[in-house]
């Protein structure tokens, strides 16, 4: 496994490594990636910050192989809860953000996860939450953050690289 640092306005630790998942037969849904509740094995680690009081991810644009497996640990050093949603579908971000908030809770609409590739619980200001999970198809996906009124401004986007 090798390790690059990236530099923007704060440090991005990005590893990368070489992953071949293939799954056959297996239904879509099972792509979601809950959050974890113990350490998977992953091929990358991918650091994402929110800082301050502002509503953006640091660093916004993140790269990971396609068909890794990615631990993605967010790490909330701002001021107020946010979430990590990697979207399947960038249409369907204003329904996933509509049923975040009356989910409540997470901010994360459980009844459509068959539009969301993974997502993180809500980390409160000072946490630090991961989720693992396997970088779809080559392309390019929007994260963003589903807490009430985030899903406008805070977003970020994933190149999944062939």
């Amino acid at each position: 496994m090798t390790q690059i640092r990236f530099r923007g306005r704060s440090s991005l630790l990005f590893s990368t490594g070489i992953g071949v998942f293939v799954f056959v037969g297996v239904p879509l849904r099972t792509w979601v990636s809950e959050p974890d509740s113990h350490q998977t094995p992953a091929d990358t680690t991918i650091v994402v910050r929110a800082n301050s009081s502002t509503l953006e991810f640091d660093p916004p644009g993140i790269a990971a192989k396609a068909g890794a497996r990615v631990r993605l640990r967010f790490v909330n050093e701002g001021t107020l809860p946010h979430n990590f949603v990697l979207v399947k579908d960038d249409s369907d971000i204003d329904a996933l953000a509509a049923g975040a908030s009356k989910a409540g809770g997470d901010y994360v609409p459980l009844a459509q996860k068959e539009k969301m590739i993974a997502y993180s619980t809500l980390a409160s200001p000072g946490q630090t939450v991961e989720v693992t999970f396997v970088v779809p198809p080559a392309g390019t996906y929007t994260y963003v953050c589903l807490m009430s009124g985030h899903s406008n401004s805070m977003l970020g986007t994933l190149r999944a690289l062939k």
